[in-house]
């Protein structure tokens, strides 16, 4: 078994300066050979040299594992003649240096872009990126999370998954379940009984970084997709898009400030919540000392580091934030998006290249050298028993996109927000807030139906 690689080292940085938008470049977690899982895409890869081959350049963050794509792009010359230069931007200041190139006409034919409609924004997709949403052999082994992500509210997609998605739920001990005879629940209330059956065993039940201030967010992302986005659905988060609806006005949201003042009041979170950080909560859940916490999969690289692959692979467990009648739904991240601008000097090739990225031979190699949950329907990747399960929950439809992905503007100081609310316990206050720096956000930005 190869080394996995821990692509996470950075990611409560990332998290709270990004406030659990779940960048595609976040996305990949690491993977042991124990679980394996299907992905694949239907673009067939090109058999034909071309009749003039071209150089395409290729534009990346330089905080990007290049060796997937110099592998993909190495079959992709020896198959068409065509060559692809990688072009390293700072990650860093990569947007902004990709809009300068864009300002003075300097485009590249294909560049590696985070996921989701707010970059259709940023860069003005209409007018300067090529549209996918009609080519052929691109949509039709995406998985339809993502395919229904990739898409503007006009049903344009801009940009085309490439990579891997990540998870935000409940991680668990499964010795300290085992021990305290309990299994994953099947309903919220059966969550809060294992839990008080837990504490009257001597375990705490749930751990809360309130200190760090970004972990508190997961609670709210991953229950919005079991339970918030049961009541407003596609729709109402099309309406807060364009701030036709208030976030004080979402019972469901409201409902999730409760449960977690319900969780404090019963005491089964960590005695010491405000002084909770990510570190001590990955001592405290290896140690067994703690039985779940709500948590991203950056989680498991830490986890890994500390205690050990097999620990990983065969002590932690995993399950979505449940509803009040199911297990609920499991929570995802996006993948990159690979974009090509409509005035790329080689566009023809750069469309035939996107088609070869994501062809069932192209994502074989990516997962291969880089492992994680896939995107697609039809290729190999080995996986974390925990990430199975959620490929499992992808499989049958009931899977969801973090909502921070899919609205263009942000739940700004989210973070912070909670912070005061663990300590002030007021709810209204807290949704009140959420809801005033989300518009301040919109604002900002200038979108429309916020100005």
């Amino acid at each position: 078994m190869r080394k996995m690689k821990a692509v996470y080292l950075t990611m409560a940085l990332m998290l709270g300066a990004f406030s659990l938008t779940a960048c595609g470049s976040s996305n990949g977690s690491t993977n042991t050979p124990e679980g394996t899982a299907t992905a694949g895409s239907s673009a067939e890869a090109s058999t034909q040299p071309s009749a003039k081959p071209v150089t395409l350049t290729f534009l990346i963050p330089n905080t990007e594992d290049v060796t997937p794509y110099n592998l993909i792009f190495k079959e992709f010359e020896a198959k068409t003649g065509n060559k692809v230069e990688v072009q390293a931007l700072p990650g860093g200041d990569y947007d902004n240096m990709l809009k300068t190139r864009f300002s003075t006409g300097d485009f590249p034919d294909v560049f590696l872009m985070q996921p989701g409609t707010k970059q259709y924004v940023k860069l003005r997709a209409d007018e300067t990126l090529y549209e996918w949403s009609g080519e052929a052999g691109v949509w039709d082994n995406v998985i339809d999370t993502i395919v229904d992500f990739q898409k503007d509210t006009a049903g344009k997609a801009y940009g085309v998954p490439f990579g891997k998605t990540g998870m935000m739920g409940v991680f668990y001990n499964k010795d300290v379940f085992e021990k305290a005879g309990v299994a994953a629940p099947t309903n919220y209330a059966n969550l809060i009984e294992i839990a008080k059956k837990l504490k009257g065993d001597g375990v705490t039940p749930f751990y809360e970084g309130v200190k760090d201030g970004w972990p508190t967010q997961v609670f709210y992302l991953t229950g919005w997709v079991s339970q918030v986005d049961q009541e407003i659905g596609d729709e109402g988060v099309q309406k807060l898009n364009v701030n036709q609806l208030k976030l004080s006005d979402i019972a469901a949201l409201k409902d999730l400030f409760v449960k977690s003042k319900e969780i404090k009041d019963l005491g089964l979170f960590q005695k010491n919540t405000l002084s909770g950080t990510f570190d001590e909560l990955q001592n405290e859940l290896g140690e067994g000392k703690v039985a779940m916490a709500f948590m991203l999969d950056g989680i498991l690289p830490q986890l890994e580091k500390k205690f050990g692959k097999d620990f990983v692979t065969n002590k932690i467990g995993f399950f979505p934030f449940p509803t009040a009648t199911d297990t609920g739904t499991a929570m995802i991240t996006p993948p990159n998006q690979l974009m090509v601008p409509s005035k790329a000097k080689n566009l023809e090739a750069a469309k035939e290249l996107v088609k070869f990225m994501i062809s069932k031979e192209s994502v074989n190699i990516f997962y291969q050298s880089q492992p994680g949950i896939p995107v697609f329907k039809d290729a190999t990747s080995e996986l974390y028993p925990m990430q199975q399960t959620v490929k499992d929950y992808i499989d049958q439809g009931k899977s969801k996109v973090n909502v921070q992905n899919r609205l263009t503007a942000s739940f700004l100081d989210l973070g912070k927000i909670l912070q005061n609310f663990h300590i002030t316990g007021d709810v209204d206050t807290a949704i009140k807030e959420m809801d005033a720096n989300y518009v301040k956000d919109g604002n900002s930005k200038r979108l429309e139906g916020f100005e």
